[in-house]
């Protein structure tokens, strides 16, 4: 068994992680709902043939969903 935890960060705030529990897909939470956000393969997320995620597109759901909480709080 192999895990990985990654935090990602946005306006210098921790607001998700990208988790795998190998060899399952890689899956991207939020970092207040603990809800899942979106999954990727190894195909999707993988720079070429290293073991390395490009991280962007897991830092964009979280970024969305921080930014949608966010407006969601202010129309209250």
């Amino acid at each position: 068994m192999a895990y990985y935890l990654k935090p990602l960060t946005y306006n210098s705030q921790v607001v998700g992680y990208m988790v795998r529990n190998y060899p399952g897909a890689w899956t991207v939470m939020d970092g207040v709902t603990k809800k899942a956000l979106g999954s990727f393969t190894d195909k999707e997320i993988l720079f070429g043939e290293s073991n390395t995620p490009d991280l962007r597109s897991a830092g964009r759901l979280a970024q969305k969903a921080t930014d949608d909480r966010a407006i969601a709080a202010r129309k209250r």
